[in-house]
């Protein structure tokens, strides 16, 4: 008993516990897998969205939001790239990505030939109104990127 009041006091260790908590929300990117924060990073663009070259449409994912999400907890999200599903050339991962969320990453998946095709339907958690980013990464061709605008009535965060 008397090792502990010689140790850290009650107050002492709400201050400590206070501190930690203070840190962890002004630097949350610190304590994030370097994975999720990869997702982060952007892809290749469209040069022209409404004339894609054909590389940017067998490459840039599509991502269908509704336009307006009346819930932000549950907003339905379907990304799909056009791409073929060979041995020697696949599309191997897609990021799901919300820029003005504390934590972007909403989503990795990984993908091998033997899926057959490039194609994630799933829902996520948005705070406020935002562009939904996907990002489609080939074995050959690197990081290509789209995304789509949902307006958030009632924040899910």
């Amino acid at each position: 008993m008397n090792s502990i009041k010689e140790g850290l006091s009650r107050r002492g260790f709400l201050k400590t516990a206070a501190l930690f908590g203070l840190i962890s929300t002004i630097i949350p990117d610190m304590l994030l897998p370097k994975k999720l924060l990869a997702a982060t990073e952007s892809g290749r663009k469209a040069a022209n969205p409404k004339n894609l070259t054909p590389d940017e449409k067998l490459h840039i994912p599509t991502v269908d939001v509704p336009l307006i999400a009346e819930d932000g907890s549950i907003v339905p999200v379907i990304v799909t790239v056009n791409h073929p599903m060979t041995p020697d050339h696949y599309i191997k991962s897609i990021y799901i990505v919300d820029d003005l969320s504390r934590i972007p990453s909403k989503g990795i998946y990984r993908f091998t030939p033997a899926n057959g095709e490039a194609y994630i339907a799933t829902r996520i958690k948005l705070g406020e109104s935002t562009t939904v980013r996907a990002i489609a990464e080939c074995n050959k061709h690197g990081k290509w990127e789209g995304g789509a605008d949902v307006k958030v009535t009632i924040g899910g965060c």
